[in-house]
């Protein structure tokens, strides 16, 4: 009695740690539609000069990601440095939007498989400023590198487009029209 105690109490402790391990941040399905969608509008090879990529970018959309599998593992860079690795596999929605026509075409699921590197945020010491400069945490589309031992990674992700400057005589007013001013 006792020895299958413990025998129970060590399989739900390997058990446990096996969760923990995979604890973790995983890829926002966000960051993922635009991983695919970056992966399925700049093809490699010859067909990429063939097929322009921003304009068919445009033109699909990526929907209803569902990801079966996620599995961690380091990644060695080209450049030496070592970051987190996610191996994607599950399925999406792929609706195209052909020009001239009215009906898109809609495609669900769509096996997919992908690799994406985790840039965790961090803060590094600039030499010409006084503060450290914090680095925002990015994630990467990853694929082998030809010599199959390192991986190259391309930021995919959009950055936040910066606000639009106004011109000074409008800054001026709309900062007037809301302010009040005391006598």
């Amino acid at each position: 009695m006792r020895n299958s105690l413990r025998c129970l109490m060590s399989l739900l402790a390997i058990g446990l740690l096996g969760l923990l391990g995979g604890c973790g941040p995983r890829p926002p399905k966000p960051v993922v539609q635009q991983a695919l969608a970056y992966q399925i509008s700049h093809p490699a090879g010859a067909v990429a000069s063939l097929v322009g990529g921003d304009r068919l970018a445009a033109r699909l959309e990526v929907q209803d990601v569902q990801i079966r599998q996620d599995r961690r593992e380091p990644l060695l860079l080209a450049s030496g440095e070592k970051l987190e690795g996610h191996h994607l596999s599950g399925t999406y929605t792929l609706i195209v939007k052909p020009p001239g026509s009215r009906r898109p075409y809609r495609r669900q699921g769509n096996p997919f498989r992908l690799t994406l590197a985790h840039q965790k945020a961090q803060s590094s010491p600039s030499p010409e400023e006084a503060e450290p400069k914090t680095l925002p945490e990015r994630w990467l589309l990853a694929h082998p590198s030809p010599n199959a031992k390192t991986w190259e990674v391309i930021d995919f992700f959009p950055q936040p487009a910066p606000l639009p400057e106004l011109p000074l005589a409008e800054a001026d007013a709309s900062t007037q029209r809301g302010s009040w001013v005391a006598p």
